[in-house]
């Protein structure tokens, strides 16, 4: 008759995890998110690289680019003032647009330069045009390490 062995594991996969880096806003999550912010530097709008420049990562996984025109460009939509039907207006300053006043979106899409990556969804066109395996791989090396 053969012997039947038995073996009876207990394991904390909390602390395995705390371990390799793994859990929420930790080690590995830092650098999966810096990958991605690094990932994105040829993909952002660039003109000055001021909006390039205000990216950043807080808490360990999100990735925020500080910038009061970043979600208009990040939309890829020009927005407008509701009465007067234009995105801003040239003054000595620069542009400017009326005060407390909330834009609507317009039906017009943004024109880009500086590169032909550059544009709007640009971490979403990052991760679709590879970034994801690199992103993978840089999280791989993370919990390797």
């Amino acid at each position: 008759m053969a012997a039947v062995y038995g073996c009876r594991l207990s394991l904390d996969t909390r602390r395995c995890m705390e371990r390799l880096g793994i859990v929420e806003r930790g080690r590995v999550q830092r650098v999966a998110s810096e990958e991605i912010l690094r990932l994105c530097d040829t993909y952002i709008p660039f003109s000055e690289g001021n909006l390039r420049d205000m990216g950043h990562v807080e808490y360990n996984t999100e990735i925020v680019w500080n910038a009061p025109y970043a979600h208009y460009m990040y939309e890829g939509i020009v927005y407008e003032d509701p009465v007067l039907h234009c995105a801003g207006f040239k003054t000595e300053n620069g542009w400017r647009s009326r005060k407390n006043v909330q834009k609507v979106p317009s039906d017009r899409r943004l024109h880009y330069n500086n590169g032909s990556l550059r544009g709007d969804h640009w971490v979403d066109r990052m991760m679709n045009n590879g970034g994801r395996r690199k992103v993978e791989e840089a999280v791989r090396r993370a919990v390797e390490a």
